[in-house]
């Protein structure tokens, strides 16, 4: 396997083709809810969390921000129907709220694949905030995804945060600008330094540019940031393996190997 893996990244080097990653579109939902079963879900004790909100929720059924922590909590359980239900029961005890109305737009766009319910949520939820950063920038995203850049890129402009950058450097690179893309995700760079989806997105904008001396940084920090994924993975080794590094190009198809291994 090892063997086939480096021989496809030495043919790709080649031939000049540039394997795609992933869209570098979704960040992780969150809800920025203010309650003590927060501190489980950030240990990740997910199912604690759940058990400590079905108790606040029986004894309060009408606080909003329980519910909707509920439905948070079982999204993070993978419990996507009881997500669904709980968050569109939050939406009447939240009226002035753009949270539940995100929170169903991510789902119906991360989960379900339907553009047009999600976009519809999103704009339920900046009708109720229209400043609400992660709405606008998912929006833009779902009319990116629409074929509609000129109104994805008003979008992440409104969004005015790290979010609306990266939109707007991958409009860029879509269309063939890489400095310009490279402009747009160094700033995002610089207001979410930690952020995965920026680094992978600047290894991919130097790629582009045909600067793997670059490109091999942003790729290992993004690894760093995110050991699950793959594809950055494969990218870091066709940067080290254009540049000579074997010893690095060799650990990372190991771990590559090992993570197509594991989630086929």
């Amino acid at each position: 396997m090892q063997n086939t893996i480096a021989s496809l990244v030495r043919r790709s080097l080649i031939s000049g083709l540039i394997i795609a990653t992933s869209p570098l579109a979704a960040q992780p939902l969150e809800l920025p809810i203010d309650h003590p079963a927060q501190q489980l879900l950030r240990q990740g004790d997910t199912f604690a969390a759940i058990r400590q909100l079905r108790a606040a929720e029986a004894r309060h059924p009408r606080d909003g921000n329980t519910v909707l922590l509920l439905a948070y909590a079982y999204y993070l359980a993978g419990q996507k129907t009881l997500f669904a239900q709980k968050a569109a029961a939050a939406i009447p005890l939240l009226p002035q709220s753009p949270d539940p109305h995100y929170a169903l737009g991510r789902y119906y766009l991360d989960d379900v694949g339907r553009c047009d319910r999600a976009s519809a949520e999103f704009r339920q939820a900046l009708a109720r905030n229209p400043q609400h950063s992660p709405s606008l920038y998912h929006l833009g995203w779902c009319l990116e995804l629409d074929q509609q850049p000129e109104e994805a890129a008003r979008h992440y402009q409104l969004a005015n945060s790290w979010l609306g950058h990266l939109g707007l450097a991958r409009l860029a690179l879509d269309a063939n600008e890489p400095e310009k893309a490279l402009a747009a995700a160094n700033r995002a760079a610089r207001l979410a330094p930690n952020a995965f989806l920026v680094h992978a997105l600047l290894g991919k904008i130097h790629q582009r540019r045909g600067d793997c001396r670059q490109a091999l940084p942003a790729f290992e920090r993004a690894a760093t940031l995110d050991p699950t994924d793959a594809p950055i993975l494969y990218q870091l080794a066709r940067c080290a393996a254009a540049l000579g590094n074997t010893t690095l190009q060799r650990e990372t198809l190991e771990r590559y190997e090992r993570l197509r291994a594991l989630y086929n």
